[in-house]
């Protein structure tokens, strides 16, 4: 697996952890694209071909889950990280794919719990892409 042919949408809305979730990727040499919100994350799907989305679960106007919904119609072909401290209407473990939010399933590639380290988060990107 070559980095600089893999492309990482990063829908995350703390300015601090998605400018650090971005350095480090590029510092790997992904290609990455970010953005603060599930709308903003949306557009660029429909308009370009990545192969990870990282996205945070609770951000403004569209959540990580609806966006999950959409990214799974219009680019099913790309593997979906979700990130989340957690909260009451979260149900999820480290490390597995599916969750459930406000009482519904919801699958995902990975589920990462914040905060996580980066020897984690990159084994888990590289699990993703190599399949």
């Amino acid at each position: 697996m070559n980095p600089a042919e893999k492309r990482i949408l990063v829908a995350e809305d703390e300015d601090a952890l998605r400018d650090m979730f971005v350095t480090v990727l590029e510092d790997e040499k992904y290609q990455v694209d970010s953005v603060a919100n599930g709308k903003d994350a949306l557009e660029l799907l429909s308009k370009n071909k990545y192969d990870i989305l990282a996205t945070d679960l609770y951000m403004p106007g569209m959540n990580g889950v609806e966006l999950i919904r959409q990214c799974k119609q219009v680019a099913p072909e790309v593997k979906i990280i979700l990130l989340s401290g957690g909260g009451k209407e979260l149900e999820a473990e480290h490390g597995k794919r599916c969750v459930r939010f406000q009482g519904e399933n919801v699958e995902t590639d990975i589920f990462i719990k914040k905060p996580y380290s980066l020897v984690d988060l990159f084994s888990f990107i590289e699990k993703l892409l190599d399949n």
